[in-house]
């Protein structure tokens, strides 16, 4: 009986004991926002870390002032490993990444490649997959991690609120950059980060600022060109993200121009291998409702209705056109994922173009339709602003 009272009192003198061993207190650590990778002048990597500032309190120490939020470390190295140790030795507190929602990387870094780098990013378990990565266009990566974001607190909070607002759209994290790299048949793509400028109530000049837009294209890791703003809007057709987009459309015969927003959109792709030629179908669905009209079209009547329709469909198939043309013969990089579709459908043969898949891709017919529906012209037929003998019923 004595015996089993002193097993029991050890075995709950155990339970007391146990806690978590890798357990760091918050005062020991120091939260690593974000991350920009630069191609140093040497040839080397350099990296710079936004480090989170704590608000200071009675029991702990923190920013001097109130503005002060985050501050910038960097350094030169041959790998991720390197760097790491060298940004430790500047900081009183353990570097702690698994919060960094943002990883920045420089043109001229991607466009020599990724892959020396990216594995240090992935392999520690402690890294976030979910992290947000960017291409900087046209300037350092760690430039722009230095502007403060008027709404923001520390500048890579902004960054990933402006891209969770994109939705699915070309926003890629770490984990959806890595899958694409690896798949066959795609080529994977990022959002893209530019330098910008907003001025401040009753102040003068102008103050920087940065704005997400367009996309960038990789293929083997490396940075091949970029899609604008427009051709990015064809893009998110196949990132099923089209819906709350927008079509502008010229009406025939100079009557003007119309708008439609699309508020749901399916996108169908189908291969056509048959013969010695490859073929892909596209058709796009929409629906929506037009939102804005300078025409003089009374767009209550069904005839009128239908050359509206006309026009934003043909308009569609034209950007459409424009995009496909850029990835097919500018950069031979399949984004959308068109070889995925003919191993899809045709295995056989994918294995026989499969190596060389960027030249069939680049030699592929493509076509285009389009079936848009209007649900809704708005609270009125005719602009309200023209008189009766203007508008054409």
């Amino acid at each position: 009986m004595k015996r089993m009272m002193r097993v029991s009192m050890v075995f709950l003198l155990l339970l007391t004991l146990t806690g978590c061993w890798d357990r760091k207190e918050i005062n020991d650590i120091g939260l690593v926002m974000a991350t920009a990778i630069d191609l140093a002048e040497d040839g080397q990597i350099l990296a710079t870390i936004q480090v989170a500032v704590p608000s200071p309190s009675s029991q702990t120490t923190g920013a001097s002032k109130e503005t002060e939020r985050f501050f910038l470390i960097s350094e030169v190295g041959r790998n991720g490993l390197e760097i790491d140790q060298k940004l430790q030795q500047k900081m009183s507190r353990t570097l702690f990444f698994s919060h960094r929602s943002v990883i920045l990387v420089g043109e001229a870094l991607a466009r020599k490649g990724l892959d020396g780098i990216l594995d240090t990013f992935t392999r520690n378990p402690r890294n976030r997959l979910k992290a947000y990565i960017l291409v900087v266009k046209g300037k350092k990566a760690g430039d722009l991690l230095q502007v403060e974001y008027p709404y923001e607190l520390v500048p890579s909070e902004a960054l990933k609120e402006m891209e969770m607002l994109r939705g699915e759209g070309t926003v890629a994290t770490l984990r959806d950059f890595m899958v694409a790299s690896a798949s066959e048949g795609m080529s994977p793509t990022t959002g893209v980060l530019e330098p910008a400028v907003y001025r401040r109530s009753g102040q003068q000049g102008e103050r920087p600022l940065f704005r997400i837009t367009g996309t960038a294209i990789f293929k083997s890791l490396k940075l091949t060109g970029f899609l604008n703003n427009a051709e990015t809007h064809e893009f998110l057709w196949f990132k099923k993200n089209k819906n709350a987009d927008h079509i502008v459309a010229e009406l025939p015969d100079g009557m003007g121009d119309t708008s439609f927003t699309i508020t749901s959109s399916k996108v169908k792709i189908r291969s056509d291998s048959k013969k010695d030629s490859l073929k892909f179908h596209i058709h796009l669905k929409g629906k929506g409702e037009l939102v804005e009209s300078d025409s003089p079209l009374d767009v209550s009547d069904s005839n009128n209705l239908r050359i509206v329709k006309r026009a934003l469909e043909q308009q569609a198939i034209h950007n459409m056109e424009e995009f496909l043309h850029k990835i097919q013969k500018e950069y031979q990089a399949d984004i959308v994922g068109f070889g995925q579709q003919l191993q899809r459908d045709n295995p056989k043969k994918w294995r026989a173009v499969q190596k060389q898949w960027d030249r069939y891709f680049a030699q592929a017919d493509m076509s285009v339709t389009v079936n848009l529906t209007i649900d809704n012209t708005g609270e009125t037929g005719p602009s309200l602003q023209l008189k009766d003998k203007e508008i054409v019923k």
